[in-house]
């Protein structure tokens, strides 16, 4: 069975430009969005932070790095939450007090502290103790 063209599609092209115009470029930026969503759905798969300086660590224990305010309103206390200006720290007291919990092998604290090296492109580093080399 062969197909014969009947030229409807030249016909319309010939004497109705702007309109195969306007559905070439509707179907254009229809495919632009059709790919714009599957590269947004492949980062979203494939992102992902692995755990590096914890990563043996069974369990991470770290200080709450927004101050909570909580207000009465007229609906009840509202808590609103906003993000200090540096990192908070654990009190190292509260290593020695987790390590005396029943099942637990050991704890370590880890004190971080910035490290300045220069106007090298690295710029400003984190500096760890030798205590939680264990977990590296």
């Amino acid at each position: 069975m062969s197909v014969k063209p009947n030229g409807l599609a030249r016909a319309a092209v010939r004497f109705k430009p702007a309109s195969f115009a306007g559905t070439f470029v509707a179907l254009m930026m229809s495919a632009l969005v059709v790919a714009a969503c599957g590269v947004l759905l492949e980062t979203s798969i494939r992102a992902s932070v692995p755990a590096e300086r914890y990563a043996n660590a069974p369990v991470v224990a770290a200080a709450d790095q927004s101050a909570r305010v909580v207000a009465d309103t007229v609906d009840g206390p509202e808590e609103t939450a906003y993000p200090l200006p540096d990192t908070a720290r654990v009190d190292a007291g509260l290593a020695a007090k987790a390590a005396g919990v029943p099942g637990a092998a050991t704890a370590v604290p880890d004190f971080t502290f910035p490290v300045h090296g220069g106007d090298g492109p690295a710029g400003a580093l984190t500096g760890h103790g030798w205590g939680s080399h264990a977990f590296t």
